[in-house]
């Protein structure tokens, strides 16, 4: 199954901020790309990326549960985050 996210545009200059954290598991949240904190966002985590796609809930909670069941990878929903604008069609 596929889902087909908004990419982010400069004027909107939205991120999915993702994790990784010690225990295995994924967790993201969307936020202002001014919000990203420069220290660690989330307790023991043990990398976080910013993604320049624009999911809405329903969406995020897929990417989270096919990174958490190891169906896609932080390098893989990295190369579906554009800077350019228009959708993404991330497998899921």
């Amino acid at each position: 199954m596929n889902i087909t996210v908004k990419n982010t545009t400069p004027d909107t200059a939205r991120i999915t901020l993702v994790g990784e954290l010690q225990d295995g598991s994924f967790d993201a949240k969307v936020m202002a790309e001014t919000a990203v904190p420069y220290t660690p966002y989330w307790d023991k985590q043990l990398e976080q990326r910013i993604i320049y796609i624009q999911p809405d809930p329903e969406q995020l909670a897929s990417i989270l549960a096919a990174l958490n069941d190891r169906r896609l990878s932080l390098d893989e929903l990295q190369n579906y985050g554009s800077a350019a604008g228009g959708t993404s069609s991330i497998p899921v």
